[in-house]
Order: C-alpha cells, then structure tokens, then sequence
C-alpha cells in the first residue's frame, strides 16, 4: 500500500510538471518570433492617378488590432520624378496623385523614414495582357428557364502564360477601390507555377454567384511582377495551401529592407464590364 501510495504521488509530480510545460509551450507559440518596426501595404497603379498606401505597426497579439503609424516621410520614385505622399485624415494611410505616364519595366523605388530609419522597397511595373486576349479565370452557366447565370469564381487558378491578381465585382461585391485595405477577401489569383502537391490541399477555396443575364460584371486584371507572384505564392504555401503535413509556418519575407513586413507592388491594370449573359 505504501509502494502504490509513492507511485502515484510520483505520477501526480510527473503529470503536473508536463502539464506546466505544455501550458509553457503553448504561451510561447503565440508570441511572435519576431517584431517587425512597421508593416507596408498597398502601392501604385496605372488605374487611377490618386495612389495610396497604408504603415501598420503590426499586432504583437491574436486579440490586438495593428495601429497606424503617422508622421511618416512617404516617397516613391518612378525613375522620373519622386513622388510625395501625405497623410489623410485616416491615421497611418498616405496619398498622392500620380500625374505621370507609366514606367514600363522599370522599377520603382519606394522610400519610407519613419523614427529615425529608413525603409526601402523596389517593384518592376509589369504591362499587362488585355482582358480580352486572355481567359478569364471563372465558369459560367446559364439557365435557359429562369434566365440567370450561374458563375464560380475559383480563389487559385494554374497554369497561366503571365501571373495576375483579379477583382470580380458584381451586385453587392464593390468595385475594385486600392484606398480600401479591407477588401483581399474579393482577389482570386492565377499562377504560372503548378498547384501545389497533395500534401497541401486547396480546400476548394472558390466564390459563386447568381446573377441575372442583363446584370452586369466588372473585371480587373491586376499585373504582378515576377518577385511578386513568387512572395504571394510563398504566402499561400502558409496559408491557404496549408495542410495536415505541412511545415511550421515561417515569416515569408516581402520586399521592404530593415526590419519591416509587407509587400510594396506596382501594377498595370486592365479593366473590363460585361453583361453576365456574355461570360
């Protein structure tokens, strides 16, 4: 009796300690491996003369929110003219109007200085294939009898000649707007790269939508550069591609030097409205 009483006042020792470290474990896996000074979003596009960009001091918590940086020297240069951005009356998101041509296969350099340091970030503006010389990543059916268009808007799509982000709006999906940051959820992406193996599943990640044969439906076709595409797909390895047998997620690096995070794009822009019996 005595044997059995020291067994399990040993066991209840062992279960305790393992249990702290577990608890241990699992506090240190939600804090971040590394904290960044400032995170970037946003760039500039050939759509629209007004560019915007957002500076984020990353959240160091699951339940924490990012806040936004003010007071920060925003420049960009486009091998012609540097272009100045201004704060707006939204804390941490800076403009400028973009009056120039674009710079076609160049880079553009963007330059940001912000509690004495300084941030720098590069992206080559890539032309982009017209609509209509491409396919368009979508399937549409129509019925004849209720005289509706059924569509799937798949998230990934593989397999493209040229990389590109798309924005499909239609009734309540909003037009594409580069000053709201809120709006990712929208984008579907094609890629020249294959789908990833089986060990990382796509989970069926698509949109559908039921629209009538006269509505109609806005596309854009948004160019990525070559480094772009490959630090999105490297994004989507983490996360949508994210399986059983995946690895532990790392911090994927963008193009923002220093101690920074997020990616600077530039963008060409094609921009297409069809009727949904067209599709």
């Amino acid at each position: 009796m005595c044997c059995f009483r020291n067994y399990m006042a040993v066991l209840m020792l062992f279960l305790t300690f393992t249990g702290c470290k577990k608890i241990a474990m699992e506090d240190s896996f939600l804090k971040p491996r590394r904290v960044y000074d400032l995170a970037v979003e946003g760039g500039i596009n050939t759509l629209m003369r007004v560019q915007y960009l957002r500076l984020t001091k990353p959240a160091l918590h699951p339940d924490s929110t990012p806040k936004p940086i003010s007071k920060a020297s925003v420049v960009v240069n486009d091998g012609k003219t540097n272009m100045v951005f201004r704060e707006t009356t939204t804390a941490g998101v800076y403009t400028v109007t973009n009056l120039n041509d674009p710079n076609y296969n160049h880079a553009y350099t963007l330059t940001i200085k912000y509690d004495n340091k300084t941030y720098t970030a590069v992206d080559t503006l890539r032309q982009v294939v017209n609509i209509v010389d491409d396919f368009l990543p979508l399937s549409a059916r129509q019925r004849s009898e209720t005289k509706t268009v059924d569509g799937t808007i798949p998230k990934h799509t593989f397999g493209y000649i040229n990389p590109n982000k798309w924005f499909i709006a239609y009734q309540d999906i909003p037009l594409w707007n580069p000053a709201k940051f809120d709006q990712t959820k929208y984008y579907s992406y094609t890629h020249i790269l294959g789908s990833p193996n089986s060990l990382y599943p796509l989970n069926n990640l698509k949109r559908t939508f039921t629209l009538g044969q006269d509505d109609y439906i806005s596309i854009y076709k948004i160019s990525l550069s070559e480094n772009y595409a490959k630090y999105l797909y490297a994004v989507f390895m983490e996360t949508d591609w994210s399986g059983l047998f995946s690895s532990v997620p790392v911090n994927v690096e963008g193009n923002i030097s220093g101690n920074a995070q997020g990616y600077f794009s530039v963008s060409d822009v094609d921009l297409r409205r069809y009727k949904a019996g067209e599709l």
